[in-house]
């Protein structure tokens, strides 16, 4: 979106420069159509902060952005129930990545039918899963969370989402 927006300031700044009496006409700038990604990732801690020791936990959820059913291969991201990989990157208010601690699935052979989800279009699948056991999570004070799925499973990345240890 960031991108989109930056597209349209800019293109609006070379616009309003342009003078109808130029003599040398500049080079006409494509502007790409906006790629639609079928599938939307977007994080929701249950709640804003935490008291140390206790589950925290977030809501990870995959909105179908198409009129058409999508699948994805839920290995190696929070679809997988408990057997899910360092798909997260975590980082304390000064930028510090908090390390993944949990034990790393391993797999075996092709992708399965059975691997994969598929959601309706314009569908909705929402998993809750609870961060503790996984990061080190072990020190009060500010975080940012975001999925990474393009380094995962090809879904895509996230905005951080934030919460507090206290």
């Amino acid at each position: 979106m960031r991108t989109t927006i930056l597209t349209i300031c800019f293109c609006s700044i070379l616009l309003s420069c342009q003078n109808d009496n130029q003599v040398a006409t500049a080079p006409k700038t494509e502007i790409p159509p906006q790629r639609t990604i079928p599938l939307n990732i977007s994080l929701n801690m249950t709640q804003p902060s935490y008291q140390l020791g206790e589950p925290i936990t977030l809501r990870f959820v995959i909105k179908n952005n198409t009129s058409e059913i999508v699948s994805f291969c839920k290995l190696n991201s929070p679809a997988n129930g408990q057997n899910w990989n360092n798909c997260f990157q975590i980082k304390d208010k000064k930028g510090n990545i908090i390390p993944f601690v949990g034990k790393i699935p391993t797999y075996s052979g092709a992708v399965e039918d059975s691997d994969l989800i598929s959601i309706e279009g314009n569908g909705v699948q929402l998993y809750t899963i609870d961060l503790r056991p996984r990061y080190a999570l072990d020190q009060p004070g500010t975080y940012s969370i975001r999925f990474i799925g393009d380094q995962v499973n090809l879904l895509s990345n996230s905005l951080p989402a934030r919460f507090t240890i206290k």
